[in-house]
């Protein structure tokens, strides 16, 4: 389970607000696979996470474009790869190659908290300064 934490915030609040919900997205995943939900659940918990993120990145996207960050273009590889690799184990996992679990879900966990921390942080010194 992760909490949203001030530490997080690039100081635009619609961007905080999709990042709060992409963790309560994410610990409905974890609550999820702590008592065992049917596959189906499961599946659907993951689609409304995918599509959730994909949403969040186009509005981020949007934000960075609208200030003139020069990062932009690197922001969206990054975004692009984790959309990929997240889709991969969701088509693994719905076509039984890949069993759902705490690691993958690690994965995501760890790439988002990491992304906001990061990455997501240089565009908003970039707004702060500019």
């Amino acid at each position: 389970m992760i909490q949203w934490d001030p530490s997080y915030s690039v100081k635009q609040p619609h961007l905080d607000k999709e990042h709060q919900y992409l963790f309560t997205a994410l610990n409905h995943f974890y609550e999820g696979l702590r008592k065992g939900v049917p596959k189906e659940s499961m599946h659907k918990l993951i689609e409304d996470l995918i599509h959730y993120t994909k949403s969040h990145f186009a509005s981020e996207e949007k934000h960075m474009q609208a200030i003139g960050f020069p990062g932009l273009q690197k922001h969206q590889e990054e975004h692009r790869a984790f959309e990929a690799k997240v889709e991969d184990f969701y088509n693994k996992v719905k076509n039984g190659k890949l069993l759902m679990s705490v690691e993958i879900t690690n994965f995501i966990k760890d790439w988002i908290l990491n992304h906001i921390q990061t990455q997501d942080q240089q565009y908003a010194v970039f707004q702060a300064r500019n």
